[in-house]
């Protein structure tokens, strides 16, 4: 039976806005677990099981306990080889923070994958196997295989630093970067309130602003969401890119500008 794609968005919605992202702001400086992480111990499968593969939806610290549980042997290989005389409390702290970041950018990445399922007939195919390759989701589109990497960008315009691998051209004839803005909007209106600011630095901060609010939405708890309008122009643009000759790789910067 096909999914209805837009009942499964309304209740994923409701459950980011009831996110208390307020109680997990103390993992936001624990960054001691930054090595690369070993397949068996990517937290993917999980994710997937329970935020796009059903509706279950559940609790982040209930997602890290049976992460943390199920993969004792690789944890305690990775322990042994860069945390020895670590405790395994301070280790299990740096994992929980780790995989909290990874957490909510998944989710980021599913909001969008259920709204674009909600709104195009051309369906997302998406799994932890092709996330591991670094393609969130792949469609076709005007018969050509269009992998999606959905990027989280600040208004400063960061350099896009993602290649198109031999591995994704295998799976994909088109990489699109969809880019989403998280602003602390706070800020930026006080940048642009505040006299002593540069002329430039406020236009940029308007522009930010405007480009925010007509894209995404931000709830109470701070998580970012998009909107309708957004994903339409995105679909868009990957149309009108598709349409020229030659083209492998559409970066972020054309696909939200300000």
């Amino acid at each position: 039976m096909p999914r209805d794609w837009k009942t499964d968005l309304d209740k994923f919605a409701t459950f980011l806005s009831q996110i208390d992202v307020a109680s997990y702001s103390h993992l936001k400086a624990i960054k001691t677990v930054e090595q690369d992480l070993p397949n068996e111990l990517l937290p993917l499968d999980i994710y997937y099981r329970y935020y796009w593969e059903s509706t279950e939806f559940k609790r982040f610290d209930d997602v890290f306990a049976e992460y943390w549980s199920t993969h004792l042997k690789p944890l305690n290989d990775f322990i042994k080889q860069y945390f020895y005389g670590c405790s395994f409390a301070f280790v299990e702290e740096g994992f929980k923070a780790r995989l909290y970041r990874t957490w909510m950018a998944i989710l980021t990445q599913f909001h969008f994958q259920y709204l674009w399922n909600s709104l195009f007939s051309d369906q997302l195919e998406s799994n932890s196997r092709l996330d591991g390759m670094g393609i969130d989701a792949l469609v076709i589109l005007s018969g050509k295989r269009v992998a999606l990497q959905v990027k989280k960008v600040s208004y400063r315009r960061e350099v896009s630093d993602r290649r198109f691998t031999k591995r994704q051209q295998s799976y994909a004839d088109v990489m699109v970067e969809v880019p989403y803005l998280v602003l602390d909007l706070g800020e930026l209106q006080a940048k642009i309130d505040n006299p002593r600011t540069r002329a430039a630095t406020q236009e940029t901060c308007q522009a930010a602003l405007r480009v925010f609010n007509e894209n995404f939405i931000k709830f109470s708890n701070g998580f970012v969401i998009f909107r309708d309008e957004y994903l339409r122009r995105v679909y868009s643009a990957i149309a009108q890119k598709l349409g020229k000759a030659g083209v492998t790789t559409v970066p972020y910067n054309e696909i939200l500008t300000w």
